[in-house]
């Protein structure tokens, strides 16, 4: 039997006090968890009779007298989503006794509800009546006639009460409490215990249980739905990286585990909402402030790198649901020893491995031509930050000394620029490394959008039927048309087919017909006026046919949406 359990027992069966006792955690500290797997084990196990209901959702003293009964009678569990009437209740007790004493308790049903219930209440005898959730009864005055029933009931019959209850949030009356509680056992489980309960089932447990417990007990975070929370979080993740066979399974496991605990206890903990943990753990912030002052949320900056919004949503409960490999961060490759080498601690290598690994990564950001773009820069920090912590020997080359030499002489592949974050940090010391790698982003971005623009407009140029589906799911919100010239689209009008011209001026008046459109597509306003003047002129020289009837739809449509973007100007023909 649990030391708890006997100390509750020895309250109980004292008889020069009311065998009424509480229970007392704060919330997440798994009272309820205790209880039900725990205490009413050990009490069934010694022979005591025991009935378990909360009290969550309770609004009168007839609700907490019918969750009593119902929960002593039919012998199950009653909570605040049972909903079960007292009719209802009743009938399931009179298919329980049957026969005379059946009969009896059916004509009941046809006097007073209020007998009824009296007359079953005065019955209940020989049970330990355990109450959750007091503390989640919303109005004083009913706790205290809760307490007070209670009370009233054992004083007449053989029953024992015990209170779950985080009594710091409790509105019960203090002096009642004092009258009538014989005694208050403290629930306090260890660190150890709450993460027992909230990973032990999982099979991945055992092997990452350090990185757990390490991280667990840097935030003091013993809330018991939480780390269950984010234990199911953690097995989610698993089954995701695990669909991935190229990914170091345990190294990307030792990453997440920390990114998840972390914020999930800024959400649940310190109540940051998405947005907030995904700005404060942005970099700027570690720049020194006037104060010098040492930055609160530094944990979260150091786990930026693996941080993406849809992984934070999924992570708090937002609308990402369904997790996938894009939504993560960087990732550790497997059989790569220079994300080994990055992502590992160095402080758990011998000097042989260290230098084996400084070997392999001096190798390729100064010798190895062809080499992936992020990467490259990654480990280039890296390797400057060990050199500029003066962990490299005199020996090894100097990446600031060599760096444009080094970055003119790189063919890079660019597939990783648009894929998971990169863990480049704009400290002042690897300033020029992270500059360089903004500036060469920027403009391959920008060569990109180029030649996108350039395939778009060939598309578009031939049929609108074939991009419009595109354009309409991938800028919906966003401007488009500002990208081309107003003969540019022109061109593509006089091109062609009538039915071409029609589903474009449907999708412009879809486009432009949502509230505060401005807000989102201002930037088009000018090559739209720009385009409504030419498909006027177009329109008043076309002669009359389906033709002309397409530009009068587009004309009137492109009117519509100059007026939508600038509503405080006069379009002509309007």
């Amino acid at each position: 039997m649990h030391t708890i359990t006997g100390h509750i027992l020895d309250l109980l069966n004292d008889t020069s006090f009311p065998p009424i006792v509480m229970l007392d955690g704060g919330w997440g500290e798994g009272k309820t968890y205790f209880t039900k797997h725990t205490l009413i084990p050990d009490l069934r196990e010694r022979k005591y009779s025991c009935v378990f209901f909360s009290l969550t959702g309770l609004s009168s003293i007839d609700d907490f007298k019918d969750r009593l009964l119902s929960s002593s009678y039919i012998k199950s569990e009653v909570d605040s989503d049972t909903g079960k009437s007292l009719s209802t209740i009743f009938h399931s007790i009179v298919s329980q006794f049957g026969g005379e004493n059946g009969g009896t308790i059916a004509s009941i049903l046809n006097g007073t509800s209020g007998l009824v219930k009296e007359s079953m209440l005065s019955r209940l005898s020989d049970k330990v009546i355990i109450i959750d959730d007091l503390d989640r009864v919303s109005d004083g005055k009913l706790s205290d006639l809760i307490i007070g029933e209670c009370l009233q009931l054992s004083d007449r019959s053989n029953l024992k009460f015990l209170f779950i209850v985080n009594d710091e949030k409790s509105l019960a009356n203090s002096a009642l409490k004092e009258k009538v509680f014989y005694g208050i056992v403290k629930l306090n489980k260890s660190l150890d215990e709450a993460i027992k309960i909230a990973f032990s089932e999982y099979a991945w447990f055992e092997r990452h249980r350090d990185e757990i417990e390490k991280i667990v007990e840097h935030k003091n975070l013993k809330n018991l739905r939480v780390l269950k929370r984010v234990s199911k979080k953690i097995n989610e993740i698993n089954k995701v990286l695990k669909s991935d066979e190229s990914l170091n399974l345990d190294g990307c496991m030792t990453t997440l585990i920390k990114v998840t605990v972390l914020t999930m206890y800024y959400s649940y903990e310190e109540k940051l909402s998405e947005e907030k943990i995904w700005e404060k753990s942005e970099h700027f912030n570690m720049l020194p402030d006037e104060k010098n002052e040492k930055y609160k949320y530094v944990d979260l900056v150091g786990i930026h790198g693996f941080l993406t919004k849809p992984l934070i949503s999924f992570l708090v409960g937002g609308s990402n649901w369904n997790l996938s490999l894009d939504d993560f961060g960087r990732l550790q490759k497997k059989g790569c020893p220079i994300d080994t080498f990055m992502f590992s601690p160095h402080i758990n290598q011998d000097d042989e491995s260290f230098e084996r690994h400084l070997d392999a990564l001096q190798l390729f950001v100064f010798k190895k031509i062809k080499v992936p773009f992020l990467k490259w820069f990654e480990a280039s920090n890296f390797y400057h930050s060990l050199q500029s912590n003066e962990f490299l020997s005199n020996t090894r080359p100097d990446i600031k000394q060599h760096f444009d030499e080094l970055f003119t002489k790189k063919i890079f592949d660019y597939s990783d620029v648009e894929g998971r974050t990169h863990r480049l940090r704009p400290d002042t010391e690897g300033e020029f490394i992270f500059n360089k790698y903004v500036e060469e982003k920027e403009s391959y971005v920008k060569k990109f959008a180029i030649n996108e623009q350039d395939v778009v407009f060939n598309r578009m140029s031939h049929s609108w039927k074939d991009v419009d589906n595109e354009i309409y799911h991938s800028h919906r919100l966003q401007p488009f048309f500002d990208q081309f010239s107003a003969q540019q689209l022109i061109e593509c009008l006089t091109k062609w087919e009538n039915s071409d011209i029609l589903l474009f001026s449907d999708f412009v008046l879809d486009r432009y017909n949502s509230i505060n459109i401005k807000t989102h597509l201002a930037e088009e306003i000018g090559i739209i006026s720009e385009l409504l003047n030419k498909v006027e002129l177009m329109h008043s020289v076309e002669a009359p046919g389906r033709k002309k009837g397409a530009l009068r739809f587009l004309k009137d449509n492109l009117s519509s949406a100059v007026k939508a973007l600038n509503p405080d100007e006069d379009v002509p023909g309007q």
